[in-house]
């Protein structure tokens, strides 16, 4: 991009945000309503995913199950982020629930929005950062105990991140479908 294009694309961007004309913004409800579910679905799935899985690493924890690939504190480390885990997906959902799209004005219903994908955006990165700390201290366990066994669960890994990167765009358009304008 060169000097004229930037500065006429300045001075587009002053004009837009210079216009007041006082329009009203209408929501178009049904692509707000069915992207509220989807979300809200997911995080309903999240929840039961997590909660179950903390319910498994908990058990596995107390009964002090151990074997040298998978150590009973790492056990009870999963259990025990897992069990966070639903707890902030149970956060997510219930604020998401609470959004009302019909009876809301405009103004709250995005900033409410914008608050959700804050808090989303916050807690999957926490949750990114604390599996990458948990998978290298695994991995490297595992590259110890036995090479089969770690390039099993690294070939596992790196599918789970293909997947969920060919989800992302979906998720991102149902966040974006939660303010969709007519």
């Amino acid at each position: 991009m060169n000097l004229e294009e930037l500065k006429n694309s300045m001075s587009t961007l002053d004009d837009v945000l210079a216009k007041k004309d006082g329009g009203t913004i209408n929501f178009n409800t049904a692509a707000c309503n069915s992207a509220q579910s989807r979300v809200a679905k997911q995080y309903l799935k999240n929840i039961q995913m997590c909660s179950v899985l903390a319910v498994v690493f908990i058990i596995l924890w107390i009964s002090g199950t151990d074997n040298s690939s998978f150590p009973v504190a790492m056990k009870g480390f999963l259990g025990i982020f897992m069990l966070v885990a639903a707890v902030v997906y149970s956060f997510l959902y219930r604020f998401i629930k609470k959004i009302q799209t019909t009876t809301s004005t405009p103004m709250q219903i995005m900033k409410q929005v914008a608050s959700l994908r804050l808090y989303a955006l916050i807690s999957e990165i926490i949750f990114a950062i604390v599996l990458a700390v948990f998978f290298t201290i695994f991995l490297s366990n595992l590259w110890v105990v036995g090479m089969y066994k770690f390039w099993l669960v690294a070939a596992a890994l790196f599918i789970s991140v293909v997947i969920a990167a060919f989800m992302l765009p979906k998720r991102i358009r149902d966040f974006r479908d939660l303010t969709a304008i007519d």
